[in-house]
Parts: structure tokens; sequence; C-alpha cells
């Protein structure tokens, strides 16, 4: 059966501008939801009298462990439309949200590769906060390479702060395993990345029903 194509040149021009008008609608959809991603994360941020008080009162001198301040780590949290472009053969569309303070930093990842911390030895809990320590390894040369007089620290400063966040499994999302593990931004994107995701389908979606809406397809009659 004979098909004719009502509009061909609307199509074509079609064509040469939908990456442009879906780049527009994902950044419009998503801007939103990313700027509250980074205002949740503002709000997971402790205050100076929630963590380890010797961190809290540390000198923050240059080239020193950095002092634990409530208002700086929010301060260096915040959002970046990023860059944003449409080329010849798509478009690239880069939001992200930030953590850019030293001690937001720690706070964010510290124990996320080991929750015990690097203490040279390791707890095996037997009743409610109670448990043993045994020495990590019989050829441990943790000793050696630990400068702190307390060879506990990291152990006790992973285990005064709260858990790592995973970040949720989403259908046909690749994972990003631990290094998407965290407390603030990481916590945060956690909570609300299936709602940019959400968004960013509707933009696509929205796109071709646009199209098609402009285009004409008849049979002949």
């Amino acid at each position: 059966m004979p098909v004719e194509v009502v509009g061909v040149k609307d199509v074509l021009k079609g064509l040469e501008f939908i990456d442009e008008d879906m780049r527009q609608r994902i950044r419009t959809a998503i801007d939103p939801l990313m700027r509250g991603v980074a205002f949740k994360a503002k709000g997971f941020v402790k205050s100076n009298d929630d963590v380890l008080s010797g961190w809290a009162k540390a000198s923050g001198n240059p080239g020193t462990f950095p002092k634990y301040e409530a208002n700086v780590v929010r301060a260096g949290i915040g959002y970046n439309p990023g860059e944003n472009k449409t080329f010849r053969n798509g478009f690239k569309v880069s939001n992200y949200v930030y953590n850019a303070s030293r001690p937001g930093a720690i706070y964010e990842v510290a124990g996320r590769l080991n929750p015990q911390g690097r203490a040279p030895f390791q707890m095996t809990p037997s009743q409610g906060a109670s448990g043993t320590y045994t020495k990590r390894s019989a050829r441990s040369k943790a000793f050696q390479e630990y400068k702190s007089n307390n060879p506990f620290a990291s152990q006790q400063f992973v285990a005064a702060l709260e858990p790592v966040t995973s970040q949720p499994k989403i259908k046909d999302i690749r994972g990003g395993g631990r290094k998407t593990k965290g407390r603030l931004i990481y916590k945060a994107w956690a909570q609300d990345s299936t709602k940019v995701y959400d968004a960013i389908l509707k933009a696509i979606n929205a796109t071709a029903i646009d199209f098609n809406k402009k285009t004409e397809i008849k049979k002949a009659a």
C-alpha cells in the first residue's frame, strides 16, 4: 500500500533541532531537582557538637588534619549546571552536586573503604557495643605505619560517624559501587536519584511526543 509523507521538509528540519530541544527539556527538568539534592545534603551536615570534640577543636593549620566546622562544610556543598552543549552528533548535559571542603570530604567518605578505620586491630562484636579486639594480621606493620599515639584513633573516628549510605538499585541504571557511598551528597542522591532519572525519561518522551505531533504521516487516499 502506497504511503504519502506530508511535510518532509519539516521532518528534516525537526531532526536537525530535536537534540537541542531534548537538551533544553532535560536541563529544565533536572535543574531544580539537582538544586534540591544540594540543599538536602546541606541539611545532613552535623553541628560542631555532634562530631568528635577533638575534630572540632583541631588547629586547622596548613599541613595538619582539617578542623571540622559545620559552616565550612555547608558552604562547600553546592550545585553546578556544568557543561551543557549541543554537538553535530548529539548533546551533553553535565549537572552535578559537589562537596568541596576538606572536612566535608572527610565526613562524606571516612570509613567507606575500611568500616573500622585503619587501626591495627579489628573488633569482633559480642554483645551490644562490646567486643574483642584482635590484630588484623600477624605480619601487620600497622604500628610502624601509624604516627598517632592512639593506634585506635582511626577506628574511633569512623565509629563516631553515622554509617555511609549506599545507592538504591534502579532498573536499567548501572550502580556506582563503593565510590558512590557517603553521608552528605551521596546520601541525598540516594534519596532523590529516582526523581532525577524519572524527570530525564519524561523529558525525552515529551520531546518525542512533540516531534510526532509536528510530523504528519498519512496513508495515500
